[in-house]
């Protein structure tokens, strides 16, 4: 096999090899690969795509970081910040291009090579999102809570399925059916991945009178789970710092953790 063959073979498994990791590795990877590869990418570009530039795009060059200027003079460092990025982007493009159609060489390749793995690394992970965005969520199942905690060991189970879920940041649902007094709530919590290896917990809520259990609805965004011991017996994890509420009243988004037991007569008081 020549070694013209040879090449595309081993770039093609390389490159396969570098969409599957950035597919499993998640948006942490991807940041810190986008920041290594444009660091490498910007002066290579600008150095070997300058050549090929006349002199009005220079003039341009010059004129566009001088409003940088004025505009960090006028407004501040952060427009003028995002000015100057926005710049250099399309600096970065327009010598990329140049060097494509026109170089020769080490610098046509690799532009190319950085490029290419740029362009790997965005479909990848947008191919991630995709696929995180329409596969299902596992669900631990559903619980029910009466006045006393949960009523059943399957309620506990699937509530200590949820808590396990949250200690990993493992994407998981569960369903908690509530009965109050005089009200009736239907809780679906979820756990949410974060691109910062965490995660936080959103819970949608419908709830009303038992003639009218969907009368109202109300959504949380909690970044936390906090244990709170109840009852002798019973133990539940809450929802804490949840924000972002679309109305008021419903029930407190309590997960049920081990199963209510009663204690047969009430414990006397210490002394």
């Amino acid at each position: 096999m020549s070694g013209r063959v040879q090449y595309p073979i081993v770039f093609g498994a390389f490159l396969l090899a570098w969409a599957a990791l950035c597919f499993w590795a998640g948006m942490g990877f991807v940041l810190v690969a986008s920041l290594l590869l444009l660091a490498g990418l910007v002066p290579v570009s600008l150095y070997a795509g300058h050549r090929f530039v006349n002199r009005w795009y220079v003039v341009a060059e010059l004129a566009a970081l001088v409003v940088a200027v004025v505009v960090s003079i006028v407004t501040g460092f952060v427009v003028a910040g995002i000015l100057f990025a926005v710049v250099l982007g399309i600096d970065v493009l327009v010598c990329s291009a140049l060097v494509l159609t026109r170089g020769r060489g080490s610098f046509r390749n690799v532009t190319r090579n950085l490029l290419v793995f740029l362009a790997t690394l965005g479909v990848a992970t947008g191919a991630a999102a995709i696929t995180a965005a329409v596969a299902p969520i596992p669900s631990c199942g559903s619980a029910t809570v009466g006045l006393g905690g949960a009523t059943s060991t399957s309620s506990a189970e699937a509530g200590d399925c949820f808590v396990a879920a949250a200690e990993n940041c493992t994407p998981m649902t569960l369903a908690v059916h509530e009965t109050a007094v005089d009200e009736l709530a239907s809780h679906e919590y979820r756990i949410v991945a974060d691109s910062d290896s965490r995660c936080h917990f959103t819970d949608a809520v419908t709830y009303g009178p038992p003639s009218d259990p969907r009368q109202h609805a109300v959504s949380y965004n909690c970044p936390a789970l906090t244990d709170q011991i109840g009852s002798p017996g019973e133990q539940q994890v809450q929802l804490t710092q949840c924000s972002g509420s679309t109305g008021s009243g419903a029930a407190a988004p309590v997960i049920p953790i081990n199963a209510y037991v009663p204690l047969a007569t009430a414990s006397p008081s210490p002394g």
